[in-house]
């Protein structure tokens, strides 16, 4: 199906010339070529597993390896039916329920992919070859994205690459991310990825002929204006923009050193506060997301971390960052909540779970007590899709910080002078917000 498609992109007119494609033609290429590749990697490696009878070579990891083969197969062909009946819905509307019902199919389907294959990967990665690994992590991106969850897919996308930075599926993958998520120049990148590995079979030719789809729908001013309109890109980028994303951190010493999250940081070429003053980083911590940035200036006020008594379950906690640049205001905003436990998924000591608010851009601030003294780190918020495939029901306000005692460590093992304070008062929260504030930065990411 993709090679005659693709075939049908590329065709010259009457006159031998290349034709160009309106943005609607190039979207039409683009999702060929996209269904093609899912369709014939899926099919083709699920295929093989199911035939090789993985369960008698492998026992358990190969039963679930299997079933996760078995479903990923069921999405792809889910997939390449929705694609054929929306280029013939053209000529029939009859054609509208069956769509309507195949995509409910393919939802349902798609969160059980993203489960067995996250459970598969947890039980049976160190029994798994890199080939296998990658498989299954490709496809839970491929899930995660057409649940729109594409902050989460990149994560993964990444955890494929370590595998093999030749990977031309996970690179395409992440184009796709990068570009639903506004950030174009990455988008850009991963695409001649796709393009420099080349491609020696069916698949890999499909995705090559992809990337250089996308490549051009993001290269032609009035298609790449399309692509911000389509995604509801903000023209100062409350998401991730096409030169940089955006954080938080706060000052920890009278040095200038600034605590972050690591994922603020990674790959950023220039760092800097957004009006303008340099950052330099430090150093990284991958593993705790936490990274150490040191400014060139003096800062006036500097957090203060909680001493004596640790935080207790329900205590009144506070967050403050500058989420949504761009659309919130640019004095930063406050959050209210409480500890709702102490440790976070599956006890990870290393966490806490909150019930403040969080959006895109409170990464790397302060978690703050009622006596506005730092017991944490922001960081992350539930997924909230997977949580409601399990569960049936949509959490609300269940968010995670980093633990104080991995914070203080951090900092130790860095040589950070921070000061510690016994909290022994209670403030209201416009107090809280106002010494906050006296030591948060917005943090923003030149790539």
């Amino acid at each position: 199906m993709g090679s005659s498609i693709l075939s049908g992109c590329a065709a010259p007119d009457s006159k031998g010339r290349p034709v160009k494609l309106t943005w609607n033609g190039l979207q039409l290429c683009y999702f060929a070529a996209w269904v093609a590749i899912i369709a014939s990697i899926c099919m083709s490696f699920a295929a093989v597993l199911i035939a090789q009878d993985v369960v008698a070579v492998a026992g358990p990891c190969g039963a679930s390896m299997q079933r996760f083969s078995e479903i990923a197969l069921t999405c792809a062909r889910i997939q390449r039916r929705i694609y054929d009946l929306a280029v013939l819905q053209e000529r029939s509307e009859q054609l509208e329920t069956e769509l309507a019902q195949l995509r409910r199919r393919l939802t349902s389907t798609t969160l059980d992919m993203i489960a067995a294959g996250r459970s598969h990967l947890g039980d049976c990665s160190r029994e798994d070859s890199p080939n296998e690994q990658a498989f299954v992590l490709r496809e839970i991106a491929n899930g995660l994205q057409y649940q729109g969850q594409n902050e989460d897919a990149v994560p993964i996308l990444k955890r494929c690459l370590a595998l093999s930075q030749e990977d031309d599926l996970c690179w395409l993958h992440l184009g796709d991310a990068y570009r639903t998520l506004c950030r174009f120049d990455d988008a850009k990148q991963a695409y001649s990825k796709v393009i420099e590995i080349g491609g020696f079979t069916t698949a890999n030719a499909n995705a090559v002929e992809s990337a250089k789809i996308g490549l051009s729908l993001l290269n032609d001013p009035k298609s790449l204006a399309i692509e911000r309109s389509d995604h509801s890109c903000p023209i100062d980028g409350h998401k991730d923009s096409e030169n940089g994303r955006y954080g938080t951190g706060f000052f920890v010493s009278k040095q200038g050193h600034v605590l972050t999250n690591d994922h603020v940081v990674e790959g950023c070429k220039e760092l800097k506060t957004t009006d303008g003053k340099a950052l330099i980083l430090v150093d990284r911590r991958p593993s705790a997301d936490l990274a150490l940035l040191k400014a060139e200036f003096v800062p006036s006020k500097i957090a203060t971390f909680r001493s004596g008594p640790p935080p207790k379950l329900g205590d009144a906690v506070f967050t403050f960052g500058f989420p949504l640049p761009g659309i919130l205001s640019s004095e930063g905003n406050v959050s209210a909540g409480m500890i709702s436990a102490v440790t976070g998924i599956k006890n990870d000591v290393n966490m806490l779970q909150i019930s403040a608010p969080l959006q895109p851009g409170n990464s790397g601030g302060p978690l703050l007590d009622s006596s506005g003294n730092v017991i944490g780190v922001v960081v992350s918020k539930l997924d909230a899709l997977e949580v409601a495939r399990l569960t049936g029901d949509v959490p609300q306000n269940v968010n995670f910080a980093i633990h104080w005692a991995e914070v203080k460590a951090f900092l130790h093992a860095e040589s950070v002078a921070y000061i510690e304070v016994p909290s022994v008062k209670s403030y209201a929260a416009s107090s809280v917000a106002e010494r906050a504030k006296s030591f948060t930065v917005a943090i923003e990411c030149r790539q």
